[in-house]
């Protein structure tokens, strides 16, 4: 957009000074520490097109820019109000958006939102109703009518059928090349070009709405949030399981190997339930490598007997996905003098267990598989417990780490899976896009367990903090608030975790310190994490 400040009335000199102050007045205080946001970028060389169907990404398309060209092109004229306020007109040349939509064979009518992905890294979900529904218009009076009739004070125009006069429907475009200038009498079709390539416009509802920032500039993905039309030909992605065969039979302790083919698909949903339907086993993130995926499921001593079910596809329920069944038989058990439980606090404020003379019931021995640090470790039981239900790993070098710090992606994807919380529509924070963690960060912003530090950022690689970790671990397991407790460093935990504090501590997932502190800031450990999970799902 190129700087217009002619004679049209109230072009603000004052504004200009006033940007010229905000830019230019700390850098004369402390020069060379303030430097001008930067406004361009690469006008984008391709179009890419995925259609996303209930987390079912399917690649449409891509398209060089010379393929573009050589669709149908439309030529459009469009006003808008930046946030200065300046009244914009813009011209653009291009695609309609909806013909470009409908060539993919996508129903329109399916369409919830679509997400743009521009070469500055800007990244907007635009809902339908707003793009696609709503008639919107071009105002040809917004600049002639800007001197007598905009009122500052309300940002509106005092007489608004004068400035709806002439006013003209405006669809949507993708503008190959384009020109966006303040204050012009009307749209400059004499200074077209491709340096924003590709530009999405739109109309306006009234003649004062701010739309100008939804202009987006260098457009190289649109993700589609919708339906393929029906009896498209497009090739859907195809999933096949070869293991386990169907009714193979286990029994408790056993290893299941689970194997297949993928079709189309990077990474997949994998779900078990066991004979009463309920989920004892989810991987939302099981990976595909030259169209094979494997992974392993090892079953618990005390596995229910009966009919267990495999559902692997690219989404909880998706049509595109299988199911096979297997079988799993009691396993013998044997008895032993076990403990009852009475807690104690350790060093590290998380609750355990220690052994107390009582009856006798079957052992349960969780399995330990091939990690080479967690022997004698006191959260040993707990990590096993989470390592079969497919919560937590360890690393490709065989250790867990129990006693390194967890991030906030780590913690949230182990209470996604523990818990089985399969709600696919929660919030994508700006900072988890391309994350291996943002799916499970955004079931877990949909079952309302957590948040972000604003609308934007969720701080995925930080490490949790024990406050944090009880907010997240109390929401999870839907536990009942409790009354605060005493600690005497009570006064340092934030107001927005107090409650949920007090809760952990009533449930003896998480307890004070010797000294009577709660250490709300503290950094939690792998196996104080794993440890608290084990504790809410007994609950």
């Amino acid at each position: 957009m190129r700087w217009e400040f002619k004679g049209y009335g109230k072009i603000k000199v004052i504004g200009l000074l006033l940007i010229i102050l905000w830019f230019g007045l700390p850098g004369l205080i402390n020069p060379g520490t303030v430097e001008a946001k930067t406004e361009s970028s690469a006008p984008a060389t391709q179009l890419e097109l995925t259609l996303n169907d209930g987390g079912v990404v399917i690649e449409l398309g891509a398209y060089s820019i010379d393929e573009l060209q050589n669709m149908p092109q439309v030529k459009r004229e469009y006003s808008s109000i930046d946030s200065m306020p300046a009244a914009v007109f813009t011209a653009g040349q291009g695609l309609d958006l909806e013909a470009l939509l409908n060539s993919q064979n996508i129903d329109l009518n399916s369409i919830s939102s679509l997400r743009f992905y521009a070469t500055d890294n800007v990244v907007k979900k635009v809902d339908k109703n707003m793009l696609l529904d709503k008639t919107r218009y071009y105002f040809p009076k917004i600049v002639e009518c800007w001197d007598a009739y905009w009122d500052e004070s309300s940002c509106k125009y005092t007489d608004d059928q004068l400035v709806r006069q002439g006013a003209v429907p405006v669809k949507p475009m993708l503008a190959i090349t384009s020109s966006q200038e303040r204050f012009l009498p009307a749209p400059d079709w004499n200074s077209l070009e491709g340096s924003t390539c590709l530009r999405l416009c739109l109309g306006q509802e009234s003649p004062e709405e701010c739309t100008t920032m939804n202009f987006i500039r260098w457009v190289y993905k649109i993700e589609v949030f919708g339906k393929l039309q029906a009896g498209s030909s497009a090739v859907s992605p195809q999933v096949t399981l070869n293991a386990p065969l169907a009714g193979a039979s286990y029994q408790g302790g056993d290893n299941v190997p689970i194997a297949g083919t993928a079709q189309k698909l990077t990474s997949l949903t994998l779900t078990i339930t066991d004979p009463e339907g309920h989920a004892v086993y989810t991987v939302f993130d099981l990976e595909t490598k030259d169209g094979q995926f494997t992974e392993e499921f090892v079953l618990g001593a005390d596995a229910l007997p009966g009919s267990y079910t495999i559902e692997v596809g690219p989404a909880p329920g998706s049509s595109l996905g299988c199911k096979q069944a297997f079988q799993v038989k009691a396993a013998a058990s044997s008895s032993k003098t076990v403990a009852k439980t009475s807690e104690e606090i350790p060093d590290n404020g998380v609750a355990k267990s220690k052994p107390e003379e009582t009856g006798t019931q079957p052992v349960v021995t969780a399995p330990t598989g091939s990690l080479n640090d967690i022997a004698g470790h006191w959260a040993l039981e707990s990590i096993n417990k989470l390592i079969a239900r497919g919560a937590v790993k360890g690393y490709p070098d065989g250790s867990f780490k129990p006693d390194a710090t967890i991030t906030r992606a780590e913690f949230t994807t182990a209470v996604v899976k523990a818990f089985n919380l399969t709600n696919a529509n929660g919030k994508y924070f700006t900072d988890t896009t391309g994350h291996w963690a943002k799916d499970y960060i955004a079931t877990a912003a949909a079952e309302g367990i957590v948040g972000g530090y604003d609308e934007s950022s969720f701080g995925p690689d930080d490490s949790i903090s024990r406050e944090q970790m009880a907010v997240i671990v109390i929401k999870a397991a839907r536990l009942t608030p409790a009354a605060e407790n005493n600690f005497i460093d009570s006064g340092s935990i934030a107001d927005w975790a107090r409650e949920a504090v007090a809760t952990a501590v009533k449930n003896q997932l998480l307890k004070g310190y010797p000294d009577n502190t709660f250490r709300p800031a503290s950094e939690a450990t792998r196996a104080e994490a794993v440890s608290v999970i084990a504790s809410a799902l007994k609950l």
